[in-house]
Protein backbone atom coordinates (compact mmCIF):
# COMPACT_ATOMS: atom_id res chain seq x y z
CA UNK A 1 0.00 0.00 0.00
CA UNK A 2 1.23 3.50 -0.85
CA UNK A 3 1.72 5.25 2.50
CA UNK A 4 0.83 8.55 0.84
CA UNK A 5 -2.64 7.24 0.06
CA UNK A 6 -5.38 7.24 2.72
CA UNK A 7 -6.29 3.99 4.42
CA UNK A 8 -9.59 2.93 2.81
CA UNK A 9 -12.24 1.45 5.10
CA UNK A 10 -15.59 0.21 3.82
CA UNK A 11 -18.47 -0.29 6.24
CA UNK A 12 -21.54 -2.20 5.09
CA UNK A 13 -24.51 -1.12 7.19
CA UNK A 14 -25.38 2.11 8.98
CA UNK A 15 -26.84 0.95 12.26
CA UNK A 16 -25.35 1.77 15.64
CA UNK A 17 -22.38 -0.52 14.99
CA UNK A 18 -21.59 0.94 11.58
CA UNK A 19 -22.00 4.52 12.76
CA UNK A 20 -19.68 4.19 15.74
CA UNK A 21 -17.17 2.19 13.73
CA UNK A 22 -16.92 5.12 11.33
CA UNK A 23 -16.60 7.64 14.16
CA UNK A 24 -13.88 5.63 15.90
CA UNK A 25 -11.90 5.03 12.70
CA UNK A 26 -11.98 8.69 11.62
CA UNK A 27 -11.02 9.85 15.11
CA UNK A 28 -8.18 7.34 15.57
CA UNK A 29 -6.54 7.73 12.17
CA UNK A 30 -6.70 11.13 10.50
CA UNK A 31 -5.36 9.57 7.29
CA UNK A 32 -8.15 7.07 6.81
CA UNK A 33 -11.19 7.42 4.59
CA UNK A 34 -14.49 5.67 5.32
CA UNK A 35 -17.19 4.68 2.85
CA UNK A 36 -20.52 3.48 4.29
CA UNK A 37 -22.90 1.46 2.12
CA UNK A 38 -26.51 1.46 3.34
CA UNK A 39 -29.60 0.00 1.68
CA UNK A 40 -32.00 2.51 3.27
CA UNK A 41 -32.58 5.83 1.57
CA UNK A 42 -32.06 7.68 4.85
CA UNK A 43 -29.24 7.65 7.38
CA UNK A 44 -30.11 6.48 10.86
CA UNK A 45 -33.10 5.65 13.00
CA UNK A 46 -33.61 4.33 16.52
CA UNK A 47 -35.12 0.82 16.35
CA UNK A 48 -35.74 0.77 20.09
CA UNK A 49 -38.24 3.60 19.64
CA UNK A 50 -40.50 1.75 17.18
CA UNK A 51 -42.96 0.27 19.74
CA UNK A 52 -43.31 3.67 21.38
CA UNK A 53 -44.45 5.26 18.12
CA UNK A 54 -47.06 2.52 17.78
CA UNK A 55 -48.10 3.18 21.39
CA UNK A 56 -48.38 6.92 20.73
CA UNK A 57 -45.66 7.98 23.18
CA UNK A 58 -43.47 9.21 20.30
CA UNK A 59 -45.34 11.42 17.83
CA UNK A 60 -44.35 9.71 14.56
CA UNK A 61 -41.75 7.52 12.87
CA UNK A 62 -39.97 10.50 11.35
CA UNK A 63 -38.99 11.55 14.87
CA UNK A 64 -36.81 8.42 15.10
CA UNK A 65 -34.66 9.44 12.14
CA UNK A 66 -31.47 11.47 12.27
CA UNK A 67 -28.70 12.38 9.87
CA UNK A 68 -25.00 11.50 9.95
CA UNK A 69 -23.02 14.44 8.56
CA UNK A 70 -20.56 13.62 5.82
CA UNK A 71 -16.93 14.60 6.41
CA UNK A 72 -15.43 16.15 3.31
CA UNK A 73 -13.02 13.76 1.61
CA UNK A 74 -13.08 11.44 4.64
CA UNK A 75 -16.61 10.06 5.20
CA UNK A 76 -18.68 9.06 2.18
CA UNK A 77 -22.24 7.76 2.54
CA UNK A 78 -23.72 5.66 -0.23
CA UNK A 79 -27.38 5.61 0.78
CA UNK A 80 -29.95 3.53 -1.10
CA UNK A 81 -27.13 1.29 -2.26
CA UNK A 82 -27.01 -2.48 -1.90
CA UNK A 83 -23.84 -4.55 -1.71
CA UNK A 84 -23.83 -7.01 -4.60
CA UNK A 85 -20.56 -8.82 -3.95
CA UNK A 86 -17.25 -8.67 -2.11
CA UNK A 87 -13.99 -9.89 -3.63
CA UNK A 88 -11.67 -10.13 -0.64
CA UNK A 89 -8.73 -11.29 -2.74
CA UNK A 90 -8.83 -8.08 -4.76
CA UNK A 91 -10.42 -6.15 -1.86
CA UNK A 92 -13.24 -4.75 -3.94
CA UNK A 93 -16.85 -4.22 -2.90
CA UNK A 94 -19.43 -3.93 -5.65
CA UNK A 95 -22.59 -1.99 -4.83
CA UNK A 96 -25.61 -1.05 -6.91
CA UNK A 97 -27.49 2.22 -6.69
CA UNK A 98 -31.10 1.18 -6.06
CA UNK A 99 -32.39 4.39 -7.64
CA UNK A 100 -30.44 4.35 -10.91
CA UNK A 101 -29.30 0.67 -11.04
CA UNK A 102 -25.75 1.93 -11.64
CA UNK A 103 -23.05 -0.33 -10.25
CA UNK A 104 -19.84 0.90 -8.69
CA UNK A 105 -16.71 -0.71 -7.29
CA UNK A 106 -15.13 0.47 -4.03
CA UNK A 107 -11.63 -0.55 -3.03
CA UNK A 108 -10.85 -1.20 0.63
CA UNK A 109 -7.95 -1.97 2.93
CA UNK A 110 -10.25 -3.03 5.78
CA UNK A 111 -13.88 -4.12 5.70
CA UNK A 112 -16.41 -3.82 8.54
CA UNK A 113 -19.65 -5.78 8.30
CA UNK A 114 -22.54 -4.18 10.19
CA UNK A 115 -25.34 -5.85 8.25
CA UNK A 116 -27.55 -6.43 11.29
CA UNK A 117 -30.21 -9.11 11.62
CA UNK A 118 -33.66 -9.93 10.28
CA UNK A 119 -36.74 -11.04 12.22
CA UNK A 120 -37.47 -14.75 12.47
CA UNK A 121 -40.75 -16.23 11.31
CA UNK A 122 -41.86 -19.05 13.57
CA UNK A 123 -42.21 -22.24 11.49
CA UNK A 124 -45.88 -22.97 12.17
CA UNK A 125 -48.52 -23.85 9.56
CA UNK A 126 -49.78 -20.74 7.81
CA UNK A 127 -47.00 -18.44 8.95
CA UNK A 128 -45.08 -17.97 5.71
CA UNK A 129 -48.20 -17.61 3.58
CA UNK A 130 -49.65 -14.69 5.52
CA UNK A 131 -46.60 -12.43 5.67
CA UNK A 132 -47.89 -9.04 4.52
CA UNK A 133 -51.48 -10.27 4.87
CA UNK A 134 -51.89 -10.12 8.61
CA UNK A 135 -48.49 -11.24 9.88
CA UNK A 136 -46.33 -8.32 10.96
CA UNK A 137 -42.86 -7.58 12.31
CA UNK A 138 -41.39 -4.65 14.21
CA UNK A 139 -37.79 -4.31 13.04
CA UNK A 140 -37.73 -1.20 10.87
CA UNK A 141 -39.79 1.87 10.11
CA UNK A 142 -41.55 0.36 7.11
CA UNK A 143 -42.90 -2.78 8.78
CA UNK A 144 -43.69 -0.90 12.00
CA UNK A 145 -45.68 1.69 10.07
CA UNK A 146 -47.57 -1.15 8.34
CA UNK A 147 -48.42 -2.62 11.75
CA UNK A 148 -49.65 0.71 13.09
CA UNK A 149 -51.83 1.26 10.01
CA UNK A 150 -53.21 -2.28 10.35
CA UNK A 151 -54.01 -1.68 14.01
CA UNK A 152 -55.86 1.54 13.24
CA UNK A 153 -57.87 -0.01 10.40
CA UNK A 154 -58.38 -3.43 12.01
CA UNK A 155 -61.92 -4.73 11.67
CA UNK A 156 -61.71 -7.34 14.41
CA UNK A 157 -59.63 -5.16 16.72
CA UNK A 158 -57.86 -8.28 17.91
CA UNK A 159 -54.16 -9.09 17.78
CA UNK A 160 -51.90 -11.92 18.88
CA UNK A 161 -48.25 -11.27 19.67
CA UNK A 162 -45.86 -14.21 19.48
CA UNK A 163 -42.81 -13.86 21.72
CA UNK A 164 -42.12 -13.02 25.35
CA UNK A 165 -39.02 -10.85 25.13
CA UNK A 166 -38.72 -7.07 25.23
CA UNK A 167 -40.00 -6.51 21.69
CA UNK A 168 -43.02 -8.76 22.17
CA UNK A 169 -44.10 -7.20 25.45
CA UNK A 170 -43.53 -3.62 24.26
CA UNK A 171 -45.56 -4.25 21.09
CA UNK A 172 -48.35 -5.94 23.05
CA UNK A 173 -48.68 -2.87 25.27
CA UNK A 174 -48.53 -0.59 22.20
CA UNK A 175 -51.35 -2.44 20.43
CA UNK A 176 -53.42 -2.46 23.61
CA UNK A 177 -53.03 1.32 23.76
CA UNK A 178 -54.49 1.45 20.24
CA UNK A 179 -57.67 -0.15 21.55
CA UNK A 180 -57.06 -3.71 20.40
CA UNK A 181 -57.77 -6.86 22.39
CA UNK A 182 -54.32 -8.41 22.67
CA UNK A 183 -53.12 -11.90 23.55
CA UNK A 184 -49.42 -12.70 23.92
CA UNK A 185 -48.06 -16.23 23.64
CA UNK A 186 -44.78 -18.13 23.89
CA UNK A 187 -43.92 -21.78 24.33
CA UNK A 188 -41.99 -21.41 27.59
CA UNK A 189 -43.90 -20.36 30.71
CA UNK A 190 -41.68 -17.52 31.97
CA UNK A 191 -41.06 -14.14 30.28
CA UNK A 192 -37.54 -13.07 29.30
CA UNK A 193 -36.02 -16.57 29.63
CA UNK A 194 -32.56 -15.34 28.58
CA UNK A 195 -32.58 -12.42 31.01
CA UNK A 196 -34.63 -13.33 34.08
CA UNK A 197 -34.98 -16.28 36.39
CA UNK A 198 -38.55 -17.69 36.37
CA UNK A 199 -39.10 -16.40 39.91
CA UNK A 200 -38.98 -12.83 38.61
CA UNK A 201 -41.71 -13.37 36.03
CA UNK A 202 -44.86 -13.62 38.13
CA UNK A 203 -45.14 -9.88 38.74
CA UNK A 204 -44.60 -9.18 35.04
CA UNK A 205 -47.46 -11.49 34.05
CA UNK A 206 -49.74 -9.86 36.64
CA UNK A 207 -48.79 -6.42 35.31
CA UNK A 208 -49.65 -7.43 31.73
CA UNK A 209 -52.99 -8.83 32.86
CA UNK A 210 -53.72 -5.61 34.77
CA UNK A 211 -53.20 -3.78 31.46
CA UNK A 212 -55.89 -5.97 29.89
CA UNK A 213 -53.51 -8.22 27.93
CA UNK A 214 -54.27 -11.92 27.86
CA UNK A 215 -51.10 -13.85 28.73
CA UNK A 216 -50.72 -17.33 27.24
CA UNK A 217 -47.16 -18.17 28.22
CA UNK A 218 -46.30 -21.85 28.07
CA UNK A 219 -48.88 -22.27 25.28
CA UNK A 220 -47.16 -21.76 21.97
CA UNK A 221 -48.96 -20.93 18.73
CA UNK A 222 -49.87 -24.02 16.68
CA UNK A 223 -51.43 -22.70 13.49
CA UNK A 224 -52.43 -19.50 11.70
CA UNK A 225 -55.72 -19.71 9.82
CA UNK A 226 -57.35 -17.68 7.08
CA UNK A 227 -58.34 -17.46 3.43
CA UNK A 228 -56.95 -14.28 1.87
CA UNK A 229 -55.65 -12.90 5.16
CA UNK A 230 -55.22 -13.87 8.81
CA UNK A 231 -58.54 -14.73 10.46
CA UNK A 232 -57.54 -16.65 13.58
CA UNK A 233 -54.77 -18.53 15.36
CA UNK A 234 -54.77 -21.80 17.27
CA UNK A 235 -53.07 -21.85 20.67
CA UNK A 236 -53.19 -24.96 22.88
CA UNK A 237 -56.27 -26.21 21.08
CA UNK A 238 -58.13 -22.89 21.35
CA UNK A 239 -59.07 -20.88 18.24
CA UNK A 240 -58.59 -17.17 18.83
CA UNK A 241 -60.10 -14.79 16.22
CA UNK A 242 -57.73 -12.00 15.12
CA UNK A 243 -56.59 -10.19 12.01
CA UNK A 244 -53.12 -9.19 13.28
CA UNK A 245 -50.29 -11.51 14.29
CA UNK A 246 -46.97 -10.00 15.33
CA UNK A 247 -43.88 -12.20 15.14
CA UNK A 248 -41.44 -11.12 17.87
CA UNK A 249 -39.54 -14.37 18.40
CA UNK A 250 -36.01 -13.14 17.77
CA UNK A 251 -33.57 -12.06 15.10
CA UNK A 252 -31.31 -13.99 12.73
CA UNK A 253 -27.97 -12.46 11.74
CA UNK A 254 -27.58 -11.31 8.14
CA UNK A 255 -24.48 -13.39 7.42
CA UNK A 256 -24.61 -13.67 3.61
CA UNK A 257 -21.77 -11.25 2.92
CA UNK A 258 -19.64 -12.63 5.75
CA UNK A 259 -20.04 -16.13 4.36
CA UNK A 260 -19.17 -14.95 0.85
CA UNK A 261 -15.72 -13.79 2.01
CA UNK A 262 -15.10 -17.01 3.92
CA UNK A 263 -15.76 -15.82 7.47
CA UNK A 264 -16.68 -18.56 9.94
CA UNK A 265 -20.33 -18.58 10.97
CA UNK A 266 -22.30 -20.69 13.41
CA UNK A 267 -26.06 -20.73 14.00
CA UNK A 268 -26.61 -17.67 11.82
CA UNK A 269 -23.95 -15.63 13.63
CA UNK A 270 -20.46 -14.52 12.60
CA UNK A 271 -17.63 -15.62 14.87
CA UNK A 272 -15.34 -12.76 15.92
CA UNK A 273 -12.34 -12.50 18.21
CA UNK A 274 -11.84 -9.91 20.93
CA UNK A 275 -10.68 -7.38 18.30
CA UNK A 276 -14.04 -7.85 16.50
CA UNK A 277 -12.15 -9.43 13.61
CA UNK A 278 -13.63 -12.41 11.78
CA UNK A 279 -11.67 -15.51 10.78
CA UNK A 280 -10.71 -13.57 7.63
CA UNK A 281 -7.90 -11.13 8.30
CA UNK A 282 -8.87 -7.52 7.69
CA UNK A 283 -12.62 -8.25 7.83
CA UNK A 284 -14.45 -7.15 10.99
CA UNK A 285 -18.06 -7.69 12.06
CA UNK A 286 -20.17 -5.92 14.68
CA UNK A 287 -23.68 -5.75 16.08
CA UNK A 288 -26.62 -8.09 15.74
CA UNK A 289 -24.91 -10.54 13.39
CA UNK A 290 -21.98 -11.55 15.64
CA UNK A 291 -21.27 -13.99 18.41
CA UNK A 292 -18.84 -12.44 20.84
CA UNK A 293 -17.87 -13.35 24.42
CA UNK A 294 -18.82 -12.77 28.04
CA UNK A 295 -16.86 -10.25 30.04
CA UNK A 296 -17.17 -12.51 33.09
CA UNK A 297 -15.32 -15.57 31.78
CA UNK A 298 -14.88 -15.21 27.99
CA UNK A 299 -17.46 -17.89 27.19
CA UNK A 300 -19.48 -17.31 23.97
CA UNK A 301 -22.18 -14.63 24.19
CA UNK A 302 -24.70 -13.03 21.88
CA UNK A 303 -26.11 -9.60 22.67
CA UNK A 304 -28.34 -8.11 19.97
CA UNK A 305 -28.68 -4.67 21.54
CA UNK A 306 -27.62 -1.20 20.43
CA UNK A 307 -25.52 -0.76 23.58
CA UNK A 308 -23.25 -3.63 22.55
CA UNK A 309 -23.29 -2.74 18.85
CA UNK A 310 -21.89 0.76 19.40
CA UNK A 311 -19.11 -0.51 21.68
CA UNK A 312 -18.22 -3.26 19.23
CA UNK A 313 -18.26 -0.69 16.43
CA UNK A 314 -15.80 1.52 18.29
CA UNK A 315 -13.44 -1.44 18.74
CA UNK A 316 -13.69 -2.52 15.11
CA UNK A 317 -13.28 1.05 13.86
CA UNK A 318 -10.05 1.62 15.76
CA UNK A 319 -8.60 -1.72 14.72
CA UNK A 320 -9.61 -1.34 11.07
CA UNK A 321 -7.86 2.03 11.10
CA UNK A 322 -4.59 0.50 12.28
CA UNK A 323 -5.07 0.31 16.04
CA UNK A 324 -5.04 -2.62 18.43
CA UNK A 325 -7.79 -2.34 21.03
CA UNK A 326 -9.94 -5.07 22.60
CA UNK A 327 -13.67 -5.35 23.00
CA UNK A 328 -14.22 -5.74 26.77
CA UNK A 329 -16.88 -8.43 26.44
CA UNK A 330 -20.63 -8.44 26.98
CA UNK A 331 -22.65 -8.58 30.18
CA UNK A 332 -25.97 -8.58 28.30
CA UNK A 333 -27.13 -5.60 30.35
CA UNK A 334 -30.63 -4.74 29.23
CA UNK A 335 -33.63 -2.62 30.18
CA UNK A 336 -37.16 -2.46 28.89
CA UNK A 337 -40.18 -0.49 30.05
CA UNK A 338 -43.51 -2.29 29.63
CA UNK A 339 -46.52 -0.17 30.46
CA UNK A 340 -44.60 1.77 33.09
CA UNK A 341 -42.87 -1.30 34.57
CA UNK A 342 -39.07 -1.31 34.36
CA UNK A 343 -37.52 -4.73 33.73
CA UNK A 344 -33.74 -4.96 33.76
CA UNK A 345 -30.92 -7.47 34.08
CA UNK A 346 -27.18 -7.93 33.71
CA UNK A 347 -24.78 -10.85 33.75
CA UNK A 348 -25.82 -14.46 34.17
CA UNK A 349 -29.15 -15.89 35.26
CA UNK A 350 -29.01 -18.61 37.90
CA UNK A 351 -29.51 -21.39 35.36
CA UNK A 352 -26.92 -20.04 32.94
CA UNK A 353 -24.33 -19.76 35.72
CA UNK A 354 -25.05 -23.33 36.80
CA UNK A 355 -24.80 -24.58 33.22
CA UNK A 356 -21.37 -22.97 33.04
CA UNK A 357 -20.24 -24.88 36.09
CA UNK A 358 -20.44 -22.20 38.78
CA UNK A 359 -21.43 -23.01 42.36
CA UNK A 360 -23.97 -20.24 42.69
CA UNK A 361 -27.03 -19.14 44.59
CA UNK A 362 -29.65 -16.51 43.82
CA UNK A 363 -30.73 -14.07 46.52
CA UNK A 364 -34.00 -12.17 46.09
CA UNK A 365 -35.62 -9.36 48.01
CA UNK A 366 -38.50 -6.93 47.61
CA UNK A 367 -38.06 -3.46 49.10
CA UNK A 368 -39.57 0.01 48.92
CA UNK A 369 -37.64 2.43 46.73
CA UNK A 370 -38.37 5.47 48.95
CA UNK A 371 -38.83 6.06 52.69
CA UNK A 372 -42.27 4.95 53.88
CA UNK A 373 -43.37 8.51 54.64
CA UNK A 374 -42.96 9.68 51.04
CA UNK A 375 -46.06 9.74 48.81
CA UNK A 376 -46.57 7.09 46.12
CA UNK A 377 -43.92 4.72 47.45
CA UNK A 378 -43.25 1.81 45.07
CA UNK A 379 -41.67 -1.61 45.49
CA UNK A 380 -38.71 -2.98 43.60
CA UNK A 381 -37.85 -6.64 43.30
CA UNK A 382 -34.11 -7.40 43.17
CA UNK A 383 -32.36 -10.71 42.55
CA UNK A 384 -28.62 -11.27 42.62
CA UNK A 385 -26.74 -14.33 41.37
CA UNK A 386 -23.58 -14.83 43.43
CA UNK A 387 -20.72 -17.27 43.78
CA UNK A 388 -21.30 -19.28 46.96
CA UNK A 389 -17.71 -19.35 48.16
CA UNK A 390 -16.87 -15.65 48.14
CA UNK A 391 -20.09 -13.78 47.28
CA UNK A 392 -18.76 -12.59 43.91
CA UNK A 393 -21.56 -11.08 41.82
CA UNK A 394 -22.24 -12.89 38.54
CA UNK A 395 -25.66 -11.51 37.64
CA UNK A 396 -28.55 -9.35 38.78
CA UNK A 397 -32.18 -8.69 37.89
CA UNK A 398 -34.58 -5.90 38.83
CA UNK A 399 -38.32 -5.35 38.28
CA UNK A 400 -40.19 -2.30 39.51
CA UNK A 401 -42.10 0.80 38.48
CA UNK A 402 -39.12 3.04 39.20
CA UNK A 403 -35.40 2.70 39.74
CA UNK A 404 -34.83 -0.75 38.24
CA UNK A 405 -32.72 0.58 35.37
CA UNK A 406 -30.21 2.64 37.35
CA UNK A 407 -29.82 -0.06 39.98
CA UNK A 408 -29.00 -2.63 37.33
CA UNK A 409 -26.35 -0.24 36.03
CA UNK A 410 -24.76 -0.37 39.49
CA UNK A 411 -24.75 -4.16 39.36
CA UNK A 412 -23.28 -4.10 35.85
CA UNK A 413 -20.41 -1.94 37.06
CA UNK A 414 -19.98 -4.26 40.05
CA UNK A 415 -19.66 -7.29 37.76
CA UNK A 416 -17.38 -5.30 35.47
CA UNK A 417 -15.07 -4.66 38.42
CA UNK A 418 -15.21 -8.19 39.82
CA UNK A 419 -16.95 -6.99 43.00
CA UNK A 420 -18.52 -9.09 45.75
CA UNK A 421 -21.51 -8.62 48.04
CA UNK A 422 -19.04 -7.24 50.60
CA UNK A 423 -18.04 -4.49 48.16
CA UNK A 424 -21.66 -3.69 47.36
CA UNK A 425 -22.55 -3.47 51.04
CA UNK A 426 -19.61 -1.09 51.60
CA UNK A 427 -20.56 1.17 48.68
CA UNK A 428 -21.50 4.72 49.66
CA UNK A 429 -24.61 5.59 47.69
CA UNK A 430 -26.38 8.94 47.44
CA UNK A 431 -29.57 9.50 49.39
CA UNK A 432 -32.46 11.92 49.38
CA UNK A 433 -36.07 10.98 50.28
CA UNK A 434 -37.66 11.87 46.90
CA UNK A 435 -35.10 9.69 45.09
CA UNK A 436 -34.01 6.79 47.30
CA UNK A 437 -33.85 5.26 50.72
CA UNK A 438 -30.99 5.98 53.12
CA UNK A 439 -30.36 2.24 53.12
CA UNK A 440 -30.93 1.53 49.44
CA UNK A 441 -32.41 -1.78 48.24
CA UNK A 442 -29.03 -2.45 46.56
CA UNK A 443 -27.31 -2.36 49.95
CA UNK A 444 -30.13 -4.32 51.51
CA UNK A 445 -29.93 -7.20 49.03
CA UNK A 446 -26.16 -7.35 49.59
CA UNK A 447 -26.72 -7.71 53.34
CA UNK A 448 -29.41 -10.34 52.84
CA UNK A 449 -27.12 -12.24 50.48
CA UNK A 450 -24.22 -12.35 52.93
CA UNK A 451 -26.54 -13.68 55.65
CA UNK A 452 -28.12 -16.33 53.45
CA UNK A 453 -24.75 -17.52 52.21
CA UNK A 454 -23.55 -17.48 55.82
CA UNK A 455 -20.50 -15.48 54.89
CA UNK A 456 -18.84 -13.86 57.93
CA UNK A 457 -18.48 -10.09 58.41
CA UNK A 458 -15.43 -8.53 56.84
CA UNK A 459 -12.23 -8.91 58.88
CA UNK A 460 -10.46 -5.75 60.04
CA UNK A 461 -6.95 -6.53 58.83
CA UNK A 462 -5.35 -3.32 60.09
CA UNK A 463 -6.32 -1.00 62.92
CA UNK A 464 -5.50 2.70 62.45
CA UNK A 465 -6.49 6.20 63.44
CA UNK A 466 -6.90 8.75 60.67
CA UNK A 467 -3.94 11.08 60.33
CA UNK A 468 -2.90 14.04 58.24
CA UNK A 469 -1.22 13.05 55.03
CA UNK A 470 2.14 14.49 54.19
CA UNK A 471 1.32 16.30 50.99
CA UNK A 472 4.90 17.47 50.37
CA UNK A 473 6.15 16.11 47.03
Amino acid sequence: MDTNQPLEIVIIGLGAGGLYASKAALSFNRKCRVTIIEKRDFDQFSPCGLPFVIEGVVKDFEALKYNVPEVKNRLIKLLHHETVSVDHQEKIVKAVDLTTSDERSIRYDALILATGASPITLPVPGAEGFIGRGIHFVSDIENSRALLEAAISSRKKRAVVVGGGAAGLEVAVALRSQGLDVAITKRTPAPFPRNLDPEMGKGIVEHLEDLGIRVLFGKGIERINGAQEVESVEIAGETIPCDIVVMAVGMRGNTRIAESVGATTERDLVMVNNRMETSVRGVYAVGDLVRTYSRIDHTPATMQLATSAYRQGMTAGVNAAGGDTPYPGALSTFLTVVGGLEIASTGYTLQTAKDLGYDVRAVSTRRETLPHYMPDVKDIQLRVVVNVEDGKILGAQAVGKEGAGWRINLFALAIHGGMTLYDLLDAELSYNPPVSQMYDPVSQVAEVGLKRLRLPPKTCEKVFFPSDRNLTP
